[in-house]
């Protein structure tokens, strides 16, 4: 499901890169970024054979505490639009066949995520998927 999150998230152009969990970079040069991390997985759901699996979607800008850089970060918190992290997935909730459903969850507001010793300005989404 990881790789047809990575699909939905390159739909977004301005994004530069998406890593899927299994692909996951030391460091990371071109911003904005997007690091797909799993996250808590359920083997047996309440209904039948389903698998459930959540994912954190990470989106890195290079410039730290500048308004320009926090100003493009609401571009992807937006519900709707060409940059919309929700709009993304909401626009093929299969993950293009890979899930049965996906959405995202929440959005935890702007704030710093550390990765590879750099700290980097964020915003954190939790995406909940599931597949019989």
């Amino acid at each position: 499901m990881g790789s047809g999150l990575k699909t939905r998230l390159q739909t977004i152009t301005d994004i530069k890169h998406v890593w899927a969990p299994n692909e996951l970079p030391d460091a990371v040069n071109e911003f904005p970024a997007a690091l797909i991390l799993p996250g808590e997985t359920a083997y047996h759901e309440t209904f039948g054979n389903q698998e459930g699996v959540n994912f954190r979607v990470i989106i890195l800008m290079h410039k730290g505490n500048q308004p320009s850089a926090l100003n493009r970060v609401l571009d992807y918190i937006d519900k709707s639009g060409s940059d919309s992290v929700y709009a993304a997935v909401d626009g093929d909730s299969t993950l293009g066949g890979a899930a049965d459903w996906a959405v995202v969850d929440s959005n935890n507001g702007i704030s710093q995520t550390q990765w590879g010793g750099q700290l980097y300005l964020s915003t954190e989404f939790a995406v909940r998927c599931s597949k019989a």
